[in-house]
């Protein structure tokens, strides 16, 4: 049974920090869990939450920092000393030291280095030898490998003697004689199979698995398809390296979907993608620096819209009632193109949508977008009747309202899978430029029909 702090635990923990000090507020945290230790901590400034953390006991240390955010983190990595930051890692798993490792400056990167034990620096450095993205850096190396000549009833005793030493263990991983993975046995059917029976008479043969070097979003992919628990990741010969588990994975998905929501309003991602996590990170000029570039960007692009308004000036003053209608024609292809973007984003994300079903694609955003601006034309035909009593003005609002909506979705289906190809992230080069482009290219439409039709 866990306890929370009472009503009001910022001016618990600050009055009693100074009343009684950092070991009175460290006993009475010591009840919590490790998540609500931190979110009591939150309420303190930088100094008074290294007081307390020194105060605990380095194993609850340890956790509290794995389970702050990035500004939370980065308030203690900094001011904590070397060595009490080597003990800290040491009492994480070894993928989760090495992301805390990642986010200190590089002179306290090698303090905390040189305070940690040789075996615990090696096994960093190799994780961190791994791309960023890649599945290398969450791998979990405390696992069960058994050989496939063990019966089930050796491997249970196995596994009641090595349950301590291991990370994870939904599932045992059977090996051959030089290291490579040849199966899967999950608990379940451990415990449910014939005791003499031996391993490879009950393992799963057909295993997926994956490299280090695999991206986190693919390996998040797969675990999603197949509804796995862990993803075992084997080298180039096939050896069992590890596994990739799914809350990790979990915390990849989060991450990935924040970066995507972040594309798609047009704001740069930075270099720091811990930093985009919390709103409250990082400084006002950052939020400045990264809104800035799309938003010249499209500044400049927007200037096209005018070029397109100015080139037919003489047909707005011939029939000022087509200028009634401008914002309806851009805010509705845009909007069109923007929903065609994040259906096709979506599917490229899931796999659903390759590269080589571009014209599939394109042809069924166009059957789509040709349908909803059919609709929208007549409800657009009824609306300028009534306004200008023309029927002539609301013929071209409603031909030019299909003529947008299907030009709207085709360029939203196109720009992705394009972006894709070329190897640009789709979220970054879809959504600052859709809405922009639809504008410019939709009002062309709109004066190109509306002086076919009126003669102009």
């Amino acid at each position: 049974m866990s306890f929370a702090l009472p009503m009001a635990p910022e001016l618990d923990v600050r009055d009693l920090l100074d009343r009684d000090g950092p070991r009175a507020v460290a006993l009475q945290l010591l009840t919590l869990h490790p998540v609500e230790i931190t979110e009591a901590l939150e309420a303190l400034d930088d100094e008074q939450r290294v007081q307390v953390l020194l105060a605990l006991p380095v194993s609850i240390a340890a956790q509290v920092l794995l389970n702050g955010d990035a500004a939370f983190r980065s308030s203690l990595l900094g001011r904590l000393p070397a060595e009490t930051l080597a003990q800290a890692l040491d009492r994480l798993p070894i993928e989760h030291a090495a992301q805390l490792l990642e986010q200190m400056d590089p002179d306290h990167q090698a303090d905390v280095l040189a305070a940690s034990s040789p075996e615990d620096v090696a096994q960093m450095q190799a994780i961190r030898s791994c791309p960023p993205s890649s599945v290398g850096r969450l791998m979990v190396r405390q696992i069960p490998r058994v050989n496939g000549a063990l019966t089930v009833a050796e491997t249970l005793l196995y596994v009641r003697r090595a349950t301590g030493e291991m990370e994870t263990i939904n599932d045992l991983y059977v090996l051959d004689d030089d290291r490579r993975l040849r199966g899967v046995v999950s608990l379940r059917e451990l415990v449910l199979a014939d005791p003499r029976a031996r391993l490879t008479d009950i393992m799963q043969t057909r295993v997926v698995m994956v490299a280090p070097e695999t991206d986190r979003e693919q390996a998040a992919n797969l675990v999603s398809r197949y509804n796995f628990l862990a993803l075992p990741v084997v080298d180039a010969d096939g050896r069992l390296l590890g596994v990739v588990t799914v809350d990790d994975l979990v915390d990849v998905m989060i991450q990935e979907g924040t970066e995507d929501v972040l594309h798609l309003g047009a704001v740069s991602g930075g270099d720091n993608a811990a930093e985009d996590a919390s709103y409250w990170a990082g400084h006002i000029t950052s939020a400045v620096k990264k809104r800035f570039g799309w938003l010249l960007l499209l500044f400049v692009a927007g200037s096209f819209t005018s070029q397109v308004l100015s080139h037919f000036h003489h047909e707005l003053q011939t029939v000022v009632a087509l200028s009634f209608f401008v914002p309806l024609l851009i805010g509705t292809g845009g909007n069109a193109g923007s929903q065609a973007v994040m259906t096709v984003v979506r599917g490229l994300a899931l796999g659903e949508i390759r590269p080589r079903d571009a014209s599939r694609v394109v042809l069924r955003e166009a059957v789509t977008g040709l349908l909803l601006g059919c609709l929208l034309g007549v409800i657009a035909l009824c609306g300028a009747l009534v306004l200008t009593r023309s029927p002539a003005i609301g013929v071209v609002l409603a031909v030019s309202m299909i003529a947008v909506c299907t030009w709207s979705t085709c360029v939203g289906a196109l720009i992705p899978i394009t972006a894709q190809l070329l190897k640009v992230d789709p979220t970054v080069a879809s959504a600052p430029f859709i809405s922009t482009f639809v504008d410019a290219t939709g009002l062309l439409l709109y004066f190109l029909i509306a002086k076919g039709m009126l003669g102009l």
